[in-house]
């Protein structure tokens, strides 16, 4: 799927995206962004920067956590922005939101105590240089927090998740937003993700330090963080 195509395809689900999430995970989806924020210690004050936002889900868990963080959303679709902006109003979540690329983000360097990617690492075509603009615009000392599925490593679960992912995700997805198109290319890009460990070498290669990651149910989605060198050369 080329790059201009991807936006539209999220634009195409995104009334219904949050509704097929919550289905197809069993709304695992709600418990792993709450251990990603909890993970992230945010601060009162803190600049939290989530790339790939989508409606907003992460946003609403950092502000549930931390009402005093200052909060800013970046995502290619517009008609995910649209959602999310629906839904941070009627939730009073105060947010600055942006339509832009990850791959060239509209922001300042060292501009965040916190940068977070949610489901989104799959979806850049240079995943390694979606990295280091994230890396670029944490502060010296800040944090980056990675949300993502792979196929889980254990053969007991593999191979029942590949048949959830082939046969059940596209057909249920497809039929809760119209689009099976757009499912089965999400489960293709999961099946085709890097490893945990090849993930987490990534984060190092870009610069970070401290580089830690962990399984969550089973290994169907996996947490990555990692920390901003505390001084730039």
């Amino acid at each position: 799927m080329g790059t201009g195509e991807i936006p539209r395809m999220f634009s195409r689900i995104a009334g219904r995206y949050d509704l097929a999430n919550r289905v197809l995970s069993g709304t695992l989806d709600r418990t792993w962004r709450r251990r990603l924020v909890r993970l992230a210690t945010p601060r009162p004050g803190e600049r939290v920067l989530d790339v790939g936002t989508g409606t907003g889900d992460l946003l609403i868990e950092f502000h549930r956590r931390e009402p005093e963080l200052k909060l800013w959303g970046l995502d290619l679709s517009g008609g995910m922005l649209a959602v999310c902006r629906e839904k941070l109003r009627r939730l009073r979540v105060e947010a600055s939101l942006v339509e832009g690329d990850a791959l060239r983000m509209p922001f300042a360097s060292g501009a965040f105590d916190i940068v977070t990617i949610a489901f989104g690492l799959r979806n850049l075509p240079d995943r390694e240089r979606g990295l280091r603009e994230m890396v670029e615009r944490l502060r010296p000392g800040g944090r980056l927090l990675i949300l993502e599925f792979s196929l889980p490593q254990h053969r007991w679960v593999r191979a029942p998740y590949r048949f959830y992912l082939n046969a059940i995700v596209p057909r249920v997805g497809g039929w809760l937003t119209g689009d099976r198109p757009a499912y089965e290319y999400l489960c293709r890009t999961i099946q085709e993700f890097p490893t945990p460990q090849e993930i987490a070498g990534a984060m190092e290669r870009v610069g970070l330090a401290d580089v830690r990651y962990e399984a969550l149910s089973g290994g169907i989605a996996w947490l990555y963080r990692g920390g901003a060198p505390k001084s730039r050369r």
